[in-house]
């Protein structure tokens, strides 16, 4: 088996969607219109798009009927995040996604920052020291004395290697596309719409590693070019043999006490109950899956993920492990979390 750093370098402005489409309707009966008609872009790919990309870099067959011969190669069923110990064929696993650049690595800083001193904003990862405990019908509770509602959570990356942090309209960029579409209601109509895509700034990359069995066949000169994302937007891919260190770097920089969620995390809502602090975010997460004959079908089911840069001050460890181990998310790269005591690795 062998570890890669894959670098995914945008060549266009990107979309990857989320739960908001549009939709183009009449007029309710109280005469207000349903209308959604502008979306936004995810400024990063779900780990699903990756361990998608990966696995049609790696089919031997580019055409979905030869569904048998790739099966071997990627595996036969799309990921489930419920479903138990998935094989994706040479693909062992993939880490959760980074940026990149040059040779410094940056990740979500983690949410427990003061993220503006002075009314300016933090120039490096500082997290919060005072807290004032508290309790509460569920046990200890702590209350950060350093939070500023008005200011509220970081919205940056921390360089891995000397804690510096570069705010995240540093690194991302928008685009917004106009568009017009006819609507056939007994009449010709026009509705426009606009779509919000994204684009990396200043030689910005992302990156993420996969471990894959010795018989991958990888492209050659170790790189391609692949199409993601909703807009089928044109990404340059590059394969560097390394070792995977993205977890212990991570877990050099964060405090004592702080379990940090590097990857958007699969959990129920019990994880609060066995913590004594916690800030989080969430993402939208509903699964779609490509049938043999190539075409797409979307789950019933949506989820909700507490999103990467989440942190949690644990109060009962055991209860914790078990709610946020599990092997077949860790596998596509969810549901990584470190500390600077114990490092998660994948089971």
């Amino acid at each position: 088996m062998k570890s890669y750093l894959v670098k995914l370098s945008p060549q266009e402005p990107y979309f990857f969607g989320n739960e908001k489409t549009f939709k183009f309707e009449k007029e309710d009966n109280q005469g207000q219109m349903g209308n959604s008609y502008f979306i936004r872009s995810e400024r990063t790919p779900l780990q699903t798009t990756l361990m998608g990309m990966m696995r049609y870099i790696l089919m031997p067959y580019k055409d979905f009927r030869h569904h048998e011969e790739n099966s071997p190669v990627i595996g036969r069923e799309s990921f489930r995040i419920t479903a138990e110990n998935q094989k994706f064929g040479v693909i062992q696993k993939i880490s959760p996604l980074f940026i990149m650049k040059g040779s410094d690595k940056y990740v979500v800083t983690p949410f427990d920052c003061i993220s503006k001193i002075n009314n300016k904003y933090t120039e490096v990862y500082t997290p919060f020291k005072k807290y004032t405990e508290i309790t509460t019908d569920s046990g200890k509770k702590r209350y950060a004395e350093e939070y500023d509602a008005k200011a509220g959570i970081a919205d940056s990356y921390v360089n891995l290697s000397n804690r510096t942090l570069v705010q995240a309209c540093e690194i991302f960029g928008t685009e917004t596309r106009v568009g017009i579409k006819k609507v056939m209601k007994g009449k010709n109509e026009k509705a426009f719409f606009k779509k919000e895509y994204c684009y990396l700034k200043d030689d910005f990359i992302f990156a993420f590693y996969v471990e894959l069995d010795d018989s991958a066949r990888l492209p050659e000169n170790m790189k391609t070019e692949v199409a993601i994302g909703q807009g089928k937007s044109l990404f340059a891919v590059e394969f560097v043999q390394q070792d995977n260190t993205i977890i212990k770097e991570v877990s050099k920089i964060l405090p004592d006490g702080i379990s940090y969620c590097l990857s958007d995390v699969f959990v129920n809502s019990e994880i609060y109950n066995c913590c004594e602090f916690a800030v989080t975010a969430t993402r939208d997460y509903r699964a779609f899956e490509t049938t043999s004959d190539g075409k797409v079908r979307k789950d019933s089911t949506l989820w909700k993920l507490i999103k990467a840069g989440s942190v949690f001050i644990v109060s009962d460890r055991e209860q914790f492990s078990k709610l946020t181990e599990n092997a077949n998310c860790q596998t596509t790269g969810f549901n990584y979390i470190a500390d600077n005591q114990e490092v998660k690795k994948c089971l």
